[in-house]
């Protein structure tokens, strides 16, 4: 997860933590694995992902209408390819 988001596991950690005091996710056993940990949304997280996902159609929607389909479509592959070429290292990228 860390690798992915492009933070380390220190910060990883802490933005779990938080998320998991704020009852966005728990922390459970990982059955194939004793050492690790499963990172599961609960209710509340789960009714959030289903709020965002909304408001990502939304924008989505938005950029597709003022760009035109071939335009938006272009655009979308444009930053695919941008995000691609940054590198997961795990370190923060932040300041």
């Amino acid at each position: 997860m860390a690798r992915l988001a492009g933070r380390n596991k220190q910060t990883m950690g802490a933005i779990l933590d938080e998320l998991e005091r704020l009852g966005y996710v728990r922390r459970t056993p990982d059955p194939a694995d004793r050492r690790a940990k499963l990172i599961v949304p609960t209710d509340r997280g789960l009714s959030f992902i289903a709020a965002s996902d909304g408001v990502v159609h939304l924008i989505e929607q938005k950029l597709a209408d003022t760009l035109g389909p071939d335009r938006y479509r272009d655009f979308r592959d444009a930053l695919a390819r941008g995000v691609a070429s940054l590198p997961a290292t795990g370190q923060d990228t932040e300041g």
